[in-house]
């Protein structure tokens, strides 16, 4: 298989990190020369004070009032010394000293973790003591790090880019020495890794992909998404898909490298699980798909829909029906949605009717990634009949272009009392009826099959 396009990482957005880093570096150590010893002082005693750790009565009001640097008296017109917990911050008090202001505000913030999700979590929470402290050196500390990352970051892409222009080429994949274009690829391989280290720790990294808030053109949310995936997500599909024998069914196996979702428009507008059971009524629609990749790049997909539990009374077994075909579907990991405007319809889509008693049928969705970025030679469209949805081979079809299945879904369906009018709205035939008596005689059953005559058993 030939190997995907891989381009040089943007030295602008890694001379931004490095600046950044640079620049908050310099804001920290002006802070920190403009800081009198009595506010250094007093910060630390404000970060290191809860109000749930105070004793009670004339202990607590005195301890605050040295560090604060005010009376007794003076403290006790803001703060009740019978009840810690009952802070009053009134205006009059915002007022006075900024020592005393700053030290009443942060003592009486207690803003909890965003991984708490429950308001009884959040309410429960006391901030540790000297949180506030520790949390201001870690942050230096990690700036440090990132910006000496950043520094190797940029050390390495200079010489990527030196193996690149030393051939005369514009990406990695077309150096036509082996030894050099291996050492190229490790390098831009440890230049991602450096811009994931260098960022994962920090506290707005973890806030923004919480909140659901981020830029997946970023190779740290990249790595946070895709490694979400994997613990959860994955393993569900790998399992239903494995239990319910959907592999190997369709395909004979499958490595997932892209997030597959799928919905229907109407009501049930959420992404279904692999192997929901659907309702023929909801699934009569187009559904919608979601192609989520983990890198900076785009590619184009090839989307495939297969029953394989279609009846064959031909061969009293079962056979694999085409329901559609979407190609040359252009993805970027920053929009994965499939816009089906801009790719290339092979085979428009058939809604799922099941014949009444055969059971629940499994609708495999299978995501293709096209080689080498290319859209479906025509010539070997013409080469293949994909007009005849009936006994559909997609093992031959994925060989035949070259197809890498990267992701599948599925749900199931079965006869239920909306199938009879999806038949009728979109022109279909009327449907058999199965039931579990097992005939005897080819005459028994030969009116279900129109193109044989009675007697004709050797074609059956």
């Amino acid at each position: 298989m030939p190997r995907a396009r891989v381009s040089l990482l943007s030295l602008g957005s890694v001379r931004q990190g490095l600046r950044d880093s640079i620049r908050h570096l310099q804001s920290s150590s002006a802070r920190a020369s403009s800081t009198s010893p009595n506010e250094v002082e007093h910060s630390d005693f404000a970060t290191e004070v809860e109000i749930n750790d105070l004793p009670d009565g004339s202990a607590a009001s005195e301890r605050i009032a040295k560090a604060i640097g005010c009376s007794v008296n003076d403290l006790n017109a803001y703060f009740d010394p019978a009840d810690p917990s009952t802070l009053s911050i009134t205006a009059k008090s915002l007022k006075a000293s900024p020592q005393m202001r700053t030290s009443l505000l942060e003592w009486r913030q207690n803003i909890p973790p965003i991984s708490l999700r429950t308001e009884r979590a959040k309410k429960a929470y006391r901030r540790p003591i000297g949180l506030n402290a520790a949390f201001e050196k870690a942050l230096k500390v990690l700036t440090v790090d990132k910006h000496e990352k950043y520094e190797r970051i940029l050390r390495l892409t200079d010489k990527v880019e030196g193996i690149i222009n030393q051939f005369n080429v514009k990406a990695i994949d077309e150096i036509p020495v082996q030894k050099k274009r291996s050492e190229a690829y490790l390098t831009a391989g440890l230049i991602r890794k450096l811009r994931i280290d260098a960022e994962i720790n920090f506290p707005e990294v973890t806030s923004q992909f919480e909140m659901g808030k981020f830029d997946m053109r970023l190779p740290v949310y990249q790595h946070l998404v895709r490694a979400r995936w994997e613990k959860n997500d994955r393993l569900l599909l790998i399992d239903r898909m494995e239990s319910m024998h959907v592999i190997p069914d369709t395909l004979p196996t499958l490595y997932p490298q892209v997030d597959v979702k799928v919905r229907f428009p109407g009501t049930n507008t959420f992404w279904i699980d692999p192997g929901r059971v659907m309702s023929t009524g909801v699934t009569a629609s187009e559904p919608k798909f979601s192609i989520q990749m983990f890198e900076d790049s785009t590619k184009l997909f090839t989307i495939v829909i297969v029953d394989p539990d279609t009846p064959d009374l031909l061969t009293d077994s079962y056979k694999t029906t085409l329901h559609y075909i979407l190609s040359d579907i252009s993805i970027s990991g920053n929009s994965p949605l499939v816009d089906k405007a801009n790719a290339n319809e092979l085979v428009s889509y058939l809604p799922p009717h099941p014949e009444k008693n055969s059971g629940y049928h499994r609708y495999a969705v299978w995501v293709f990634e096209q080689p080498n970025c290319e859209p479906l030679s025509t010539e070997k469209l013409a080469s293949f009949d994909l007009q005849n949805r009936d006994s559909f081979d997609i093992r031959r079809f994925s060989q035949l272009y070259g197809l890498k299945a990267v992701g599948a879904h599925f749900w199931r369906n079965k006869y239920d009392s909306r199938t009879e009018s999806v038949r009728e709205k979109y022109g279909l035939p009327q449907g058999l009826v199965y039931s579990h008596k097992r005939y005897q005689h080819y005459e028994d059953y030969a009116w279900a099959l129109p193109d044989l005559e009675v007697g004709d058993e050797n074609k059956a």
